[in-house]
Formats: C-alpha cells, structure tokens, sequence
C-alpha cells in the first residue's frame, strides 16, 4: 500500500496530544514535514518524531512536492489562509475543527474548493466516537420512530491554550469551542434537517472577552426542536459530554450509550456502561478520525466530515452569537 506523506502545520496542545502520536504508529504514514511559528519547538518535536523537513514557512512546506496531504492544527485565525494556501498548492488537507472563526472565512475555503480536486476534511472527532455512530444507527433505522427533540450538553470546568480566550484568534468562546462539536453532531446524526431558527443566551463568569456560557435551542423545518448548553465554567463533578434523542417511539442516549424503547425494553451494548471510560473514547475518536482521513486519501472511501457541512455548522454558530447580541431569534430560512 502506498505510503501517504502529511505535513503537519502547527504543533500546539491538539497536535502533540492528539494528530501527531497517531500519525506516527500508522503504518502507511510518513509525517516527513513540520511548520510552526515557533521553529525552535519545531525542531524538537521533529528531532523527537524523526521528521526529516523543518520548515520555517507555510510557503516552505506546500512547496515540497512528496507531500500528500497537510494537517492543520494551528489557532482558529490561521485556518482559512492556511488551507486557501493548501487548496492553491493542490495539497489534500485536513482541518482541526473548527473549520473557521465565522461563516465568511468558511465559505472561502468551500468557494476555493470549486473545480479542485484536493481531498479536505474537518476534523469533527465527535463523528468517530463508536457511541455517536451507534446512535446515528439507531436514528436512522428508525429504532426510536421521528425524533422530535435533541438535548446536547458539553461541560468543562478547565479549557488550556490562551488563545481560546483572545476573540480575534478564536473567533469567540465555548461556542466555538466545545459547542461546534454539538452542532455537528446534532445536524449529522438527525441527517442534517433544514434549521428555521436559532436563539442563545451567553455568559462570562471566568472569561473577560468570550462567553464561558451557552445555552442555544434550535428550531427546524420539520417541526423538530433541539436544546444545547455548553460550558467551560457551569459546576460539574466531572466533565460532561451527554447527546439524548427522544423520538416517539423511544429515545437513544449517550454518554454512556443505551436505547430506550416505547414498549418498556432498555437495550445497552455489551461492554457499554462505565466500562469504557470517557476519556478513552475521546482519545479513539481521534484515531478513527485520522485514520478515515487517510483512508480517504488513499481511495479507500469518502471524506464524510466535508467543508460544506462545516460552513452549515458556521452559519448556524454566527446565527447564535447574533442572537445573543440582539437578544432575538434568529431566522435562517
């Protein structure tokens, strides 16, 4: 099997806890190239990794031709001109979500893809987790009838990296953060529904300049409804990540995994409950994530975390945050 050659841009929290240690146990994969504003971090991390090309700029790195595909995981403000840059080198790519700071910067890349024939994949992590692809399963099948009302909820008491705090790199705060990780999941587990509207409430209790709160209910076209709240601040024994769907004939739920039935039956997987830990079902999403994107690279399937679903999520998150300025509702249709 081929050999797929990535550069990684970018070597920040998401990439040396995440991206990097599992591109490098892959078999058919050769991280021959990194980039970093900081070059002295840069060559540690490829002394370390055995990385053969330390490049001092992006232009450095989309120049070399062996390259197959790159990673992005750089702060939010750096995606959209790293991955136009990619898109013109003609280099597959894969973005460490979110996509962009709003709607305009996605569009860009979605625009920039037209007539190309790069490979570009979000990485929405949450897609991969094994109890979010069941659930997608039981939805689909009609396991639980027509799903009416979705509860999601992500819950962190601690977030790292400054610049998640520093709108202009960000784009905002745990909306942007952690909460487009439950749109996503929201939109590709009920088949992407048409939203009608949106409204938010958002807070600051431990932040100056980004909201720390968010509470979002959605309204769709078909009648359904769903409600989010996610935090970096709201009291919580652990962190939390919780998905419910309630249809009328049952409900599904995760974390942890389990079917409700109308008729009284409860169904949980063998080795579901508290036998796998949240934090390991994290960390494998991430490794299913990559490896999909490589798979992909290679022909062996589609990319299904695609730029066009990522600029429908932005546009519903800059829907949210216009929502809690004006203090309306926010119709989309």
């Amino acid at each position: 099997m081929k050999e797929v050659k990535i550069g990684l841009i970018g070597s920040g929290e998401i990439a040396q806890n995440f991206h990097l240690p599992i591109l490098h146990r892959l078999p058919n994969v050769k991280v021959v190239a990194i980039h970093d504003k900081n070059i002295t971090k840069a060559k540690l991390i490829a002394e370390k990794y055995d990385i053969p090309y330390v490049c001092e700029t992006l232009n450095d790195i989309l120049a070399i031709d062996e390259l197959d595909a790159v990673d992005i995981c750089t702060s939010t403000d750096a995606h959209c001109d790293i991955a136009l840059a990619a898109i013109a080198a003609k280099k597959n790519a894969l973005i460490e979500k979110p996509i962009a700071r709003n709607y305009e910067e996605a569009k860009m890349i979605e625009d920039a893809l037209v007539g190309s024939k790069c490979k570009v994949m979000i990485g929405t992590n949450q897609r991969f987790r094994y109890d979010a692809k069941m659930l997608k399963n039981y939805v689909q099948m009609g396991e639980i009838g027509e799903v009416f009302y979705v509860q999601g909820s992500w819950l962190q008491q601690k977030r790292g990296s400054e610049w998640r705090h520093q709108i202009e790199k960000s784009g905002g705060g745990v909306l942007v953060d952690l909460g487009i990780s439950l749109i996503d999941s929201l939109l590709w587990i009920t088949g992407f529904p048409e939203v009608e509207a949106v409204n938010a409430s958002m807070f600051k209790h431990k932040t100056k300049t980004v909201e720390d709160v968010c509470i979002a209910n959605v309204r769709f076209k078909n009648q359904s409804i769903a409600t989010l709240e996610i935090s970096w601040s709201l009291f919580s024994s652990r962190s939390n990540f919780a998905f419910n769907v309630y249809g009328s004939q049952g409900a599904a739920k995760i974390n942890p995994l389990r079917l409700f039935k109308s008729d009284g039956d409860v169904f949980e997987p063998i080795g579901n409950a508290e036998t796998l830990s949240n934090i390991t079902i994290h960390r494998k999403s991430f490794d299913s994530e990559i490896k999909h994107f490589v798979n992909s690279i290679l022909g062996l399937g589609p990319i299904i975390s695609t730029v066009s679903e990522a600029v429908q999520t932005m546009r519903i998150i800059d829907a949210m945050y216009l929502s809690a300025q004006t203090n309306q509702e926010i119709k989309l249709s």
